[in-house]
């Protein structure tokens, strides 16, 4: 399904909009972010070529920046050599068409992640209810396998979980932007050494906030790159394309003439598609924006989920890791952390590598 080691299926007529245009340089308000007076300042990337992961670099190829000055490195980890806990953190949407979906299954992420990689670990969130109002911590990191088995049940049952938290849009459903700030917010209030990534698997249809500025803003901030991954995103473009099919084209009978009820129909039909084709696509674009990518496959079913964490489990392998220990400030305040490239390496880039740290 997917080849190359970057290279995703891509979002059919989705034009994802720059990550300039969700606001970034301004953190979300309220965001809590680690003291790095208590522990290591780590950021993880991960530098691509021609769309595969470069590996065998070392810290002499890095440069790390604090607030555009150089820093000395005094943590430098790479794939199978990083002692960092890796959490990968699973926030599912319960109110689009995850349920009976292939990756809720503790077996896969066991055989295809947990079993090749022991300092990983899962912890697994849902949001859409019920209530609907409401995002659910169905464990916190953990490779148990028994936990993860409630946990994955949890969420295909709705039930309570560990924790709840409340996403304060009364009346509003698949808050999707707001449960991923969440979920953000509640890793921050566990704050250790750890590199962290995000898949976030649901339809993309938002029923609150619009704009996923803050999500990625929040993402940015803690330097946790988001997985979207759309579930039946490109059944809807089938279902759709079916219809326009089918329908008489104008002209052809009376009843498709421009100004009937038939014409007034497809007219409507083709505005709510546009419109959930911009949803989709802003959803989807929040993996570029982090440092992160976007699936969209066919079908999610068992073999695409194998495929999905497959793909997961390479970015951990390939994933380099670089820290350092701050001094404390008298009165903590943010500081912007970024790491450069050096060298010759023709072509290549950093995906990642900058994050916000208070200390």
């Amino acid at each position: 399904m997917w080849k190359g080691v970057r290279t995703l299926v891509f979002l059919a007529g989705l034009l994802a909009p720059s990550p300039r245009s969700f606001g970034q340089d301004t953190p979300p308000v309220g965001l809590p972010t680690f003291r790095s007076d208590t522990q290591l300042a780590l950021t993880g990337f991960h530098v691509v070529v021609a769309k595969r992961n470069l590996i065998g670099l070392t810290a002499s190829d890095f440069q790390l920046l604090v607030d555009g000055r150089p820093r000395a490195i005094t943590t430098f980890e790479h794939g199978g050599g990083v002692s960092t806990p890796v959490e990968i953190v699973l926030l599912f949407d319960s109110s689009g068409s995850v349920h009976g979906a292939g990756l809720l299954d503790e077996r896969l992420f066991r055989d295809n992640l947990l079993s090749g990689l022991p300092g990983v670990s899962l912890s697994v969130y849902e949001f859409g209810g019920p209530p609907v109002t409401s995002l659910v911590r169905a464990c916190g990191p953990t490779s148990d396998q028994l936990v993860l088995r409630r946990a994955f049940q949890s969420v295909i049952r709705k039930l309570p979980g560990e924790a709840a938290f409340d996403l304060h849009k009364p009346g509003k459903d698949s808050l999707i932007y707001e449960a991923i700030v969440e979920t953000l917010r509640d890793c921050a209030r566990h704050p250790r050494p750890v590199a962290r990534l995000m898949l976030v698997v649901s339809d993309g249809l938002p029923g609150g906030e619009l704009n996923p500025a803050s999500a990625a803003g929040a993402a940015l901030e803690m330097g946790i790159p988001i997985y979207p991954l759309l579930v039946g995103h490109q059944a809807r473009i089938a279902e759709f394309n079916m219809r326009i099919a089918a329908s008489p084209r104008p002209g052809e009978t009376e009843d498709a003439a421009p100004g009937s009820t038939a014409a007034a129909h497809a007219r409507y039909a083709q505005k709510v598609f546009d419109r959930e084709e911009a949803q989709a696509g802003l959803f989807a674009s929040l993996g570029e924006a982090t440092g992160g990518r976007s699936f969209d496959p066919p079908e999610l079913n068992s073999a695409a989920a194998r495929d999905i964490i497959g793909f997961l489990a390479g970015d951990v392998r390939t994933e380099y890791i670089i820290g350092f220990s701050p001094e404390p400030g008298l009165t903590p305040s943010p500081h912007k952390i970024e790491i450069r490239l050096l060298g010759t390496n023709r072509g290549a880039k950093i995906i990642g590598g900058s994050r916000m740290a208070v200390y």
